[in-house]
């Protein structure tokens, strides 16, 4: 592309004679209006393009330009049949007969660009992140484990947005289901759900760090604790209002989400259950090692632990459960009802700064919510106490 840039030299008075006008070249006819003429030299001959007159054509001036001005404007660009400016200096009826000479010079300037192809399509993903969200979480995770996402940050940028966000006509556009996570690649392709992404991710940058066992025994285990979770805690199943997921009867209300995101209280009551009975067949399934699966991370650890932060603050807080989980520090003042579990949940804590700070993310939002005079969890809390006969304390 030719950029040329126009200016006076006068340092002592302004341009009244003889100034520059361009052209606008969408008033421009390219059928009938321009012709192409030869520059002849003596070593080559070079063409450009003529101007017909056209009564339509619509000419601009800057009248009275200081040296401290310039026009800039565009004589060429390869990429476009018709793209340079026309621009010819012309005698301003207003000038008079004492006014000086024009003093002017003009550059051309050449600016190179990548391909249109590159210029049109961004070059990194971008993975969209709520700093609570226990779905996001997993992909979060997965980022900062072993430092990939410092050493990657030129391949995914994390945008955090907030929950009113989600609501947004522009989200839409990103997640149509309006929903975190979301990674969009470089070619503006949404990929959402979070197993899904989180398995896009081993595939394609997963040569230097697997969290996929490597024998089909071990991915049938992990393939069932992820699908346990992904289908009984933290999903509704359904995309329409008044369904919600399993994990929202810790925090969900009416009173406080609007009913668009409610549940009856028989309900509520259903899901509870349905906590107690996942964490009691995975802990029993649970084999011993100090990972889900095998002596390896997987991403079954990764997908269970941010909800397992939900279950360590809001169970005891809101229903009065015994704590389930705890952190290393207090391995000898605590028994709970789902050991290995507790065990896996330390253990990960205390071994992996990753688990630790997504952990602290967690529970700042919670802390932070709870102390909100809104008061999130009110709300159920009053469920509970106007509905003694139903069960929600467990073991």
């Amino acid at each position: 592309t030719f950029v040329n840039v126009w200016r006076s030299i006068d340092q002592n008075n302004v341009i009244k004679r003889r100034p520059l006008a361009v052209l606008d070249k969408n008033s421009v006819d390219h059928s009938k209006d321009t012709m192409i003429y030869e520059l002849r030299f003596p070593d080559r001959t070079g063409q450009t393009y003529s101007l017909r007159y056209n009564k339509n054509h619509q000419w601009y001036y800057f009248p009275q330009m200081t040296a401290h001005e310039c026009l800039i404007f565009n004589n060429f660009d390869k990429r476009s049949k018709f793209s340079g400016v026309f621009h010819t200096a012309f005698d301003d009826p207003n000038t008079k007969a004492r006014d000086p000479p024009r003093r002017s010079i003009e550059v051309r300037t050449v600016a190179f660009f990548p391909p249109r192809e590159n210029l049109d399509k961004p070059n990194h993903y971008t993975f969209y992140d709520m700093a609570h969200s226990n779905n996001a979480a997993r992909i979060r995770l997965w980022l900062q484990l072993d430092q990939w996402q410092h050493k990657n940050q030129h391949i995914i940028q994390t945008k955090l947005v907030q929950y009113p966000q989600l609501q947004s006509s522009e989200f839409a556009i990103i997640n149509p289901l309006r929903k975190i996570p979301a990674l969009v690649k470089p070619n503006n392709e949404t990929v959402f759900e979070s197993d899904v992404i989180l398995r896009y991710l081993e595939d394609k940058f997963g040569q230097s760090k697997r969290f996929t066992p490597s024998t089909p025994d071990d991915r049938q285990r992990m393939e069932l604790i992820i699908r346990c979770h992904d289908l009984y805690i933290a999903s509704p199943n359904n995309t329409q209002p008044g369904f919600s997921h399993t994990q929202g009867a810790m925090y969900l209300s009416a009173a406080f989400h609007g009913p668009h995101r409610a549940m009856s209280v028989s309900d509520r009551a259903a899901k509870l259950k349905e906590l107690w009975s996942q964490l009691v067949w995975l802990d029993k399934y649970l084999i011993g090692t100090p990972y889900l699966v095998s002596n390896s991370l997987s991403l079954a650890d990764l997908t269970w632990y941010p909800t397992c932060v939900f279950m360590e603050f809001m169970l005891p807080r809101v229903f009065d459960w015994p704590q389930l989980f705890y952190h290393p520090r207090n391995n000898n003042e605590h028994h709970s009802p789902v050991p290995r579990l507790a065990r896996w949940f330390s253990f990960l804590t205390s071994q992996h700064d990753a688990f630790a700070s997504t952990r602290n993310t967690i529970l700042e939002y919670w802390h932070k919510m709870d102390a909100d005079p809104h008061r999130q969890f009110d709300p159920i809390i009053d469920e509970i106490k106007q509905n003694p006969h139903l069960k929600w304390k467990y073991p």
